[in-house]
């Protein structure tokens, strides 16, 4: 009996700090006017040469590359946005 009530409390325990950690987090970006994601790199001059390569092919108009760090010591993220008019 003891240790189902002590299985239980831990379950409740990891639960609730899941989501302190989910409330705590910042939001994923929206996306611009007229833009979508394409994708979400951790090296900017790939994610630079596959948006050029988009416009030379007619994929898109044009491209955008946006670089993000979630965090003092976090790797950088580059959001590739591309719009087609």
């Amino acid at each position: 009996m003891r240790g189902r009530r002590s299985a239980t409390l831990v379950a409740a325990t990891v639960l609730g700090l899941g989501g302190l950690v989910g409330i705590g987090a910042t939001p994923a970006a929206a996306d611009p006017p007229g833009g979508t994601l394409r994708g979400v790199y951790s090296d900017g001059q790939f994610c630079n040469s596959y948006g050029s390569e988009g416009v030379q092919t007619g994929q898109w108009s044009w491209y955008y590359c946006e670089s993000r760090q979630y965090g003092p010591t976090a790797p950088n993220f580059y959001f590739l946005w591309t719009f087609t008019y």
